[in-house]
């Protein structure tokens, strides 16, 4: 392989990455599958006899129904008034129970997305590095047959007796 066939094909990965993230960007910048809805319906969807379990995280209300449907919703209040709504909910009506939980979601990394980025540009640079490195060292001459080409241009007459100890120091140190 040449040298700018190995850049091709190191070209060509990197557009197949770049590619690949791009799409990848694409797909999570997608509409959710649950669908949003106003706060004040989420709180309106208290009185629903399907509604069974509400998960409050980090600013948002997932909503579930009995018919597997889910709702999410936005707290500007943590949730304070929905969590409030359920428990009136469940005091008032003990016979349908309304599951309410709280759950602390992680803190978003800042370097994620550098980390999603880089990552799969590290993982193809390595081997793409090694195999740079090895096609580099397999091309290269090694020194015996540098010197035994060096000592046929000096039998040919090509290269004097000198020419010929001075090349052989240089290919031996």
């Amino acid at each position: 392989m040449t040298r700018t066939g190995g850049l091709g094909v190191a070209a060509a990965l990197l557009l197949i990455v770049v590619l690949a993230l791009g799409l990848l960007y694409a797909y999570r910048a997608q509409t959710p599958a649950i669908p949003t809805v106003p706060y004040t319906a989420a709180l309106g969807a208290i009185q629903d006899p399907s509604l069974r379990s509400v998960e409050i995280e980090d600013g948002r209300a997932t909503l579930n129904f009995a018919d597997g449907r889910r709702q999410q919703s936005m707290t500007p209040d943590n949730g304070d008034a929905l969590a409030r709504a359920v428990e009136e909910h469940n005091r008032a009506d003990p016979s349908h129970p309304i599951d309410l939980r709280f759950s602390a979601g992680l803190a978003p990394n800042p370097a994620a997305p550098f980390v999603v980025v880089l990552l799969p540009v590290l993982i193809l640079a390595l081997p793409l590095t090694i195999a740079g490195w090895a096609l580099a060292r397999s091309r290269a001459p090694q020194r015996y047959e540098a010197l035994s080409r060096l000592a046929d241009l000096r039998d040919r007459g090509v290269l004097t007796e000198d020419e010929f100890l001075r090349e052989k120091r240089r290919f031996l140190k």
